[in-house]
């Protein structure tokens, strides 16, 4: 273990791992504890759908990431906190990218956060970027 962070396969990033990749396993992470979140108060999730609202209807917020947020928003129409959870717990390709504009900030606990990040961070110095 690299730092005192695990990787998926539950050993430490070899060094020169992509840093793309450690910032998805720390997303994920966060995710995780997103998802703890919303199981424990899944009436949370309006706070979301009031969120992505509001960003949709903000002119001058990009249509790339209104793209995503509409994506999320009939995720959470359609599938409820189900789809919801889900989706935080995929590892695919698709979820990855959905993992990139996730409109779930706001739930995620302020000091969990920066715990998380902190473990994170050590990991800058010892990766390479995407095609190096």
């Amino acid at each position: 273990m690299v730092c005192g962070v695990a990787n998926e396969w539950g050993g430490g990033y070899p060094e020169g791992v992509n840093w793309h990749q450690v910032i998805e396993d720390r997303n994920y992470e966060m995710d995780q504890v997103i998802a703890e979140e919303l199981r424990e108060s899944p009436e949370r999730l309006l706070l979301v759908v009031n969120w992505i609202e509001r960003k949709l209807a903000d002119e001058v917020y990009s249509e790339q990431n209104k793209d995503a947020l509409r994506e999320w928003k009939q995720i959470i129409e359609a599938q409820g906190i189900d789809g919801v959870l889900r989706q935080l717990a995929d590892r695919s390709e698709d979820g990855e990218r959905l993992r990139q504009s996730s409109p779930f900030a706001a739930l995620m606990p302020e000091g969990k956060r920066r715990e998380i990040l902190k473990r994170y961070e050590p990991l800058r110095t010892r990766t390479s970027f995407a095609g190096v």
